[in-house]
């Protein structure tokens, strides 16, 4: 009886069909900048110039670590509207690339919406002699932040909706300006001028941070990791205000792409 138990087991084993490995798991990568990775070469071929997607980006070093098969929409410049409703580059809202068996989703948005960088520009020119640099209206800034965790919020909800086993991780921005030193020539601000860019900083991310919770996603907090890598820091991850050519001011470089990377895959089981 034993004999053919064993011989059956054995002519089924031969006869089954060999296993068949399961696809890798779809991500999808959405964004402004500093997800996108302007400035830091080489770009995604057959990609918007405009977007400035790295091949080198926190979501490209994720995906080749972990398998997965990634679509990158990424764009420079992108706010939560260009995410949820209007696209960028000749490309469709990012939102869209998010289909029902997607599985993991990260996501770094708001900074365009609060007018982050772009006030660090207006005063990095304003600080080295520039013309034409335009004014920092801090009451919209502030305005802008009272809202934003709503607006991230609600491109979170719209992940879910559409991929509803999706993993959301949320990625806030990497630290730019020095938190606990003075600024120095790489980050042209004034003493006041710093203290409100901190202000900026710790608002946004608390909103993200809000927003997160409030929409059951997960937060990859890139802004407390990188406290001590800002733009004066002795190993900066963050691009100066004067920097190479090709180099984007203000922007994540190498160093801070891959340590972003690692946070993120600290987070996936």
């Amino acid at each position: 009886m034993l004999k053919r138990t064993l011989v059956a087991v054995t002519l089924a084993l031969l006869i089954a069909p060999p296993a068949q490995a399961d696809e890798s798991a779809r991500y999808v990568a959405m964004g402004s900048s500093f997800a996108a990775g302007p400035g830091i070469p080489p770009q995604q071929p057959g990609t918007p110039a405009t977007c400035g997607r790295s091949t080198k980006n926190y979501a490209s070093l994720v995906a080749a670590r972990r398998g997965l098969a990634l679509t990158d929409v990424t764009c420079g410049g992108a706010t939560t509207a260009n995410i949820l409703t209007t696209g960028q580059a000749g490309q469709p809202p990012q939102i869209e690339a998010v289909t029902p068996d997607t599985k993991l989703v990260t996501v770094t948005i708001g900074g365009n919406d609060v007018g982050y960088v772009g006030s660090l520009f207006t005063y990095g020119c304003q600080n080295t002699g520039g013309t034409n640099c335009g004014q920092v209206d801090r009451n919209a800034v502030r305005a802008a932040l009272s809202t934003v965790h709503e607006k991230i919020g609600a491109v979170i909800a719209a992940v879910h909706q559409r991929a509803p086993r999706a993993r959301v991780l949320v990625v806030d921005y990497l630290t730019i300006v020095p938190r606990t030193r003075p600024a120095c020539d790489g980050v042209p601000l004034t003493p006041e001028q710093l203290t409100f860019e901190n202000e900026v900083a710790d608002r946004l991310a608390a909103a993200t941070l809000r927003a997160a919770r409030e929409e059951r996603a997960t937060l990859v907090p890139a802004a407390a990791a990188s406290a001590n890598h800002d733009g004066c820091a002795a190993v900066p991850w963050m691009e100066r205000y004067s920097t190479a050519q090709g180099r984007v001011p203000y922007h994540p470089n190498e160093a801070g792409m891959a340590a972003v990377a690692n946070l993120v895959t600290a987070k996936i089981p």
